[in-house]
């Protein structure tokens, strides 16, 4: 027997409600999903019963859910800065905070200047496409460990028409020696390992190798901001998205590696989250 769409999104809802956060929204997305319609449908349908197959695809759709399968592996796809991203578990899933390294990035960028841009740890691309998207004129490389993560962004980079040159590397392990960039970004693995957070939600499902660095949560990005040095021209800038309780490690760090004008922002929860700063002693240059 089928369902209504009201009553079966009320039954995937509590079917998936002790695992996730906003158990009504999977639900509508995956029931969407499974109808190829728009979520604004449900609304306007909801007595409509749906067919045997329809109601079939969602019931295992629910089930992997509880995996537990984030809702963007399941559909394949997830939005970031009002652009959508393939995704899939080779990669971390774009997230609604690291648009904040979007803004503080695009604040440094001129529209009429052929900035030079490296996005370390790319991973889906959704940094590098949407920086090259916002600003035509950049000239962006992307690095990434895994070559599989490289194929899902450049598949991305296809979908969105953006030149990206993408570059398989160990941080800035292959990089030409003397490439050298204004801005480099990263949204690099930041949590402790066997920090409790490993084993929440979806996190389970996501490669770890993009979660977590190491013990301490900071080896990451202590190889990004010590490395920098060799690879930003003088005056050039590094802007990093790190964990809440990182801020004044960061900072330390980027000190300690001649960097200034280090700032921070905060994340819609009020969280530190994105930490910038200027290269002001460029040490390949005075050696």
């Amino acid at each position: 027997m089928s369902e209504q769409i009201d009553s079966a999104l009320r039954w995937g809802s509590d079917r998936i409600g002790g695992l996730s956060e906003s158990p009504r929204l999977d639900a509508e997305l995956l029931l969407a999903h499974c109808l190829d319609k728009p979520r604004s449908y449900l609304y306007s349908r909801p007595e409509l019963t749906l067919s045997e197959a329809c109601w079939e695809q969602f019931q295992a759709l629910i089930e992997q859910r509880l995996h537990p399968m984030p809702v963007a592996y399941l559909l394949g796809r997830r939005e970031f800065y009002a652009l959508e991203f393939a995704a899939s578990p080779v990669a971390l899933i774009p997230r609604p905070e690291t648009e904040l390294l979007i803004d503080r990035a695009l604040a440094l960028i001129p529209d009429d200047t052929p900035t030079r841009i490296l996005d370390l740890g790319t991973g889906t691309g959704n940094i590098a496409i949407t920086l090259k998207r916002q600003r035509p004129m950049t000239r962006v490389s992307a690095t990434d460990i895994d070559p599989d993560c490289l194929a899902l962004a450049q598949d991305n980079a296809a979908r969105h028409q953006a030149e990206i040159d993408f570059i398989e590397s160990d941080w800035y392990r292959n990089l030409v020696s003397a490439a050298e960039f204004d801005l480099i970004v990263s949204n690099p693995p930041y949590i402790a390992a066997g920090h409790p957070f490993m084993d929440q939600g979806d996190l389970p499902a996501e490669p770890e190798l993009a979660l977590s660095p190491g013990r301490s949560g900071l080896e990451a990005l202590e190889q990004i901001i010590g490395g920098a040095h060799a690879h930003l021209a003088g005056g050039g800038h590094l802007v990093l998205e790190h964990g809440y309780d990182q801020q004044t490690g960061v900072a330390q760090l980027l000190n300690a590696h001649g960097f200034g004008e280090i700032a921070c922002s905060s994340d819609l929860n009020d969280l530190p989250r994105v930490s910038q700063a200027k290269l002001i002693e460029n040490r390949r240059a005075s050696a």
